[in-house]
């Protein structure tokens, strides 16, 4: 989601007061961007601010955006991230995931703790998991700030005719025509479906502004290239478990449904795992052994 990533990270850069108010749940007063890269090190967070609350509290918010994909499980690199900033700021520190795309940090509940050898909690940490694909598009209308709902594409849509002529209708009267025109072309670039595509650029036939047209074909290219790719890597995992079932037959005949049931579940590291260990295995809870 590089092209998306590249797109969120600038709306919420551009309308930061109204993205902080929305995912702190208070009222903001100022902030101002803070270096994204750890000071002597390669580590680099989505997005940091300094916020300065409307009772004039300051606190550190972090923001991460994240699909389906993750070399490195996100509960690990949040460890890694908030540390550096607690220990580079000294403020109060509120970090945010949020979560682009079907599926994306189901599993996720952003409460972690590492415990020691007698069962007591040595280190703990926490932060906010919003799943976008999760939340009712309603909920997101429901808030007073406008630049939030550039992401309502990404929310579950239920009524889109009403939805989305809500959200233009909202953004029609912001005052800045070029802040208007990068939540619009933000809007579409963010719309799941080509009919939302076509309803909203129905509704904007006759606004006065220019969409970054280069830029949203960059991201409706990507999320085809996406959706082929998520496509192979299905076939290629899908092809890699038949293969291993048949084996597993082969070697020790028929397969139980749980047995069966556990094989489908596996994600294709584990599926070359068991791979290798059937070479040796004399039974078959030694394949599928942790």
């Amino acid at each position: 989601m590089a092209e998306t990533d590249s797109l969120l990270k600038r709306v919420v850069s551009t309308c930061i007061l109204d993205f902080a108010t929305w995912l702190l749940r208070t009222p903001v007063r100022a902030a101002r961007p803070l270096p994204s890269e750890r000071p002597g090190t390669t580590v680099a967070v989505d997005q940091v601010f300094q916020v300065t609350l409307a009772d004039d509290r300051e606190v550190v918010f972090h923001l991460e955006f994240q699909g389906r994909r993750s070399h490195v499980p996100m509960p690990w690199r949040m460890l890694d991230y908030m540390p550096r900033l607690a220990a580079t700021y000294h403020l109060p520190l509120e970090s945010v995931v949020l979560y682009i795309g079907r599926g994306a940090g189901a599993d996720d509940t952003g409460i972690y703790q590492v415990e020691g050898l007698d069962g007591t909690p040595v280190l703990t940490w926490r932060y906010r998991v919003l799943r976008l694909w999760q939340m009712p598009a309603e909920e997101l209308l429901a808030t007073e700030q406008v630049a939030p709902l550039a992401l309502v594409g990404q929310t579950q849509i239920a009524q889109p005719e009403v939805i989305l002529s809500t959200v233009v209708n909202r953004m029609r009267h912001i005052a800045d025509g070029a802040l208007r025109s990068r939540l619009f072309t933000a809007l579409l670039a963010l719309l799941p479906a080509e009919e939302m595509i076509t309803m909203v650029e129905r509704l904007l036939e006759h606004e006065d502004f220019v969409m970054e047209l280069p830029y949203l074909r960059r991201i409706r290219e990507e999320g085809r290239e996406e959706g082929r790719e998520e496509g192979r890597e299905e076939g290629r995992r899908e092809g890699e478990e038949e293969m291993l079932l048949r084996q597993l037959r082969i070697r020790f005949g028929t397969l139980s449904p749980d047995a069966v049931a556990q094989v489908q579940a596996a994600d294709p590291e584990t599926l070359l795992r068991w791979s290798e260990r059937l070479l040796s295995a004399s039974t078959l809870d030694a394949v599928f052994a942790a």
